[in-house]
């Protein structure tokens, strides 16, 4: 991982700071052609992760949809799922003819996200006012500890009891995860959860041209102020060769091994996987 982007895991930084450093590594691998597919929750709280996004890498790199105007393929949804499929159609769209002979770029953005307010030093998470009332933020998040059932609350049970864990459970335990980071720490799994289901569908999907994928695995915290942004991970698969390689590096999905500081106001987050990189290797 090139070290402007290494030096951002795990830690909060401004929406923009995290946006261009994804712009300036994608820019100096130098492709013909970048494309970017973006999943955030629904909630309206997401407009400004969708708005640096779209003016700091979006506007920058991708190819004209029509005259001057640049888009990403995206995904809005109740809790920022994945959803089955999705990389293969945007992964088929940016493989214009440029990128036969030579290769392209997808870079693949997921937020999941946490309201925050701060009195002082001391950070409550997972309450927000919205329009002059307390609401909670992710609120799918918080239905799915609820205990709530909706089509788009048992995915993500599932996807939250992947592998055989109850990670839900875990959560929900004060004595392994304390109350006050129960929001934070459930948007965090989250992220690396559906990252791990996009890195799954790369690995599973024949390229339609090489392909450079890279999915960056990401929390909005939600500020009463401007928002801002923790990069939790990125996977990185190259499939421009014969040889497939893929490896992550990040934060894992054990929310009983986070642990939470307070950086001169700024929050960071570490486990014991941050400084870890899992990597395969496979032929095409």
């Amino acid at each position: 991982m090139p070290r402007d982007l290494n030096k951002l895991l795990g830690r909060e930084h401004d929406l923009d700071d995290v946006n261009r450093a994804l712009r300036d590594y994608v820019r100096a691998l130098d492709a013909p052609v970048v494309g970017a597919m973006h999943i955030t929750c629904a909630d309206e709280s997401e407009y400004e992760c969708i708005d640096s996004f779209q003016r700091r890498f979006v506007n920058d790199l991708l190819p004209d949809l029509k005259f001057a105007r640049r888009a990403p393929f995206r995904l809005s949804n109740l809790g920022g799922r994945y959803e089955e499929g999705a990389l293969a159609v945007a992964e088929h769209h940016y493989a214009t003819p440029q990128t036969h002979d030579a290769f392209k770029v997808l870079l693949v953005k997921i937020n999941a996200h946490v309201a925050i307010e701060r009195t002082g030093a001391a950070a409550r998470f997972g309450r927000m006012q919205r329009y002059d009332t307390e609401s909670t933020a992710c609120g799918a998040l918080h239905a799915l500890l609820d205990g709530k059932q909706l089509p788009a609350l048992n995915e993500l049970r599932e996807t939250f009891e992947s592998e055989g864990v109850d990670r839900l459970t875990q959560l929900l335990d004060p004595s392994l995860v304390h109350p006050q980071h129960r929001s934070l720490f459930v948007a965090l799994v989250n992220a690396r959860l559906q990252t791990r289901r996009a890195e799954q569908a790369i690995q599973d999907h024949t390229s339609h041209s090489p392909t450079l994928y890279l999915v960056a695995s990401c929390v909005t915290l939600n500020r009463p102020e401007q928002d801002t942004e923790l990069l939790c991970g990125l996977y990185t698969a190259d499939q421009r060769g014969g040889e497939h390689t893929a490896a992550y590096i990040g934060l894992g999905d054990d929310p009983i091994r986070y642990e939470v500081h307070d950086d001169f106001g700024r929050l960071r987050v570490s486990d014991n996987h941050l400084s870890a990189e899992e990597s395969q290797a496979t032929h095409g």
